[in-house]
């Protein structure tokens, strides 16, 4: 399986959350998707974190991580992320789109959380970008972000 991008391109808008030391290392942790609801893996290699596509493998985002400093509250960040730009492997969403599903396939997948709120704003802004308002709510986030099972530490990597 190919896990390098085709058409990486940089993304403008980035998400602005602070992942906690603790949040940091359950996403270094990685996650592997074993069931075909789960259409993500998450793999780190340093600060680098990649988020693949489980049936393909084709590495959708990458996310190079930070730290926050203390007088800041300390914590990671997301100081600069890809995206594949090729059609055949990815949806073009917009910037905002990017910044929703990296941080929703980094809470949902390494995290373990449900992360309601951005589930809403990613069923939005695909239904902004395509015109399709009347698409079931369910049936995006099945299509695009899947769903997480299994207990957090039976799939780990």
């Amino acid at each position: 399986m190919e896990t390098s991008m085709v058409r990486p391109e940089s993304l403008t808008v980035l998400p602005v959350c602070v992942w906690s030391d603790s949040e940091w290392d359950a996403i270094r942790l990685g996650h592997v998707s074993r069931e075909m609801e789960g259409k993500w893996n998450v793999v780190a290699e340093g600060d680098t974190v990649q988020l693949l596509r489980s049936w393909t493998g084709h590495e959708i985002y990458r996310a190079e991580f930070g730290p926050v400093g203390a007088s800041e509250g300390g914590g990671w960040r997301i100081v600069r992320a890809e995206a594949e730009r090729d059609p055949d492997r990815y949806w073009n969403f917009g910037a905002e789109f990017d910044a929703v599903m990296l941080e929703l396939v980094l809470r949902t997948y390494a995290l373990s959380e449900p992360a309601a709120e951005l589930r809403t704003l990613m069923v939005s802004l695909v239904a902004d970008a395509t015109g399709r308002t009347n698409d079931p709510s369910a049936l995006v986030q099945m299509s695009l972000l899947g769903m997480r099972t299994g207990p957090p530490s039976a799939d780990r990597p």
